[in-house]
């Protein structure tokens, strides 16, 4: 009679589990649609600021890639895009200066756009779960998912603790422009075909 007892509540914990997580778009402001908020239509890349060689026949090719029109982007003001696969979120100090940093945040993905951003620490709160994140370096500041109560601490047991990505940011000929590697989405589909490929002996046709 164990046995069944224990496959129910293990069935019943991981309903839960999924209903949580579920759940946690319900939370967002909105969704992430940079497309349509930022009415930027897409990437371009301004020039390649690096191309330097990494272990094995691939090339990490960085570039200096437009995110928005700088006058879109006022002090307290911000905007997001999706760039080469990645998702930014960009704003501006009261002093002027540009920063960026994932517009996703790492617990559950969803967006931090809106996200209160503290000047004198100079973070970004995720404005779903509470995290602060440093703009400076993407660590995670003070407590981990610490709002809205209950939900914020169920989400932050489910997921550990994760900083995100902040980019390299500049504003160059009328843009905001961050740097990143361009090449990122298409090494990772090579590599992950070719890892598909390998268990099949098909890469170097070994097995036939």
């Amino acid at each position: 009679t164990a046995g069944p007892t224990w496959d129910r509540r293990t069935m019943l914990s991981k309903l839960c589990l999924l209903a949580v997580v579920a759940s946690a778009s319900a939370f967002a402001p909105t969704g992430f649609a940079p497309a349509l908020r930022s009415g930027f239509s897409g990437a371009a890349v301004s020039a390649p600021a690096a191309a330097r060689a990494t272990a094995g026949p691939t090339m990490a090719a960085e570039a200096w890639v437009r995110v928005c029109p700088s006058d879109s982007v006022t002090p307290g003001r911000q905007q997001d895009a999706l760039i080469s696969g990645a998702a930014v979120l960009c704003g501006r100090f009261s002093n002027g200066k540009v920063w960026a940093i994932s517009a996703k945040n790492s617990a559950t993905g969803t967006e931090m756009y809106g996200g209160q951003v503290d000047e004198a620490a100079q973070t970004l709160r995720d404005p779903q779960w509470g995290t602060q994140y440093s703009l400076v370096d993407g660590q995670v500041v003070g407590k981990w998912c610490p709002s809205p109560p209950i939900i914020g601490g169920l989400i932050g047991t489910i997921f550990p603790q994760n900083g995100v990505w902040v980019p390299q940011v500049r504003e160059q000929g009328g843009y905001i422009e961050v740097l990143i590697d361009v090449d990122a989405k298409a090494n990772f589909e090579k590599k992950y075909w070719k890892g598909i490929l390998d268990a099949q002996g098909k890469t170097d046709g070994g097995y036939y």
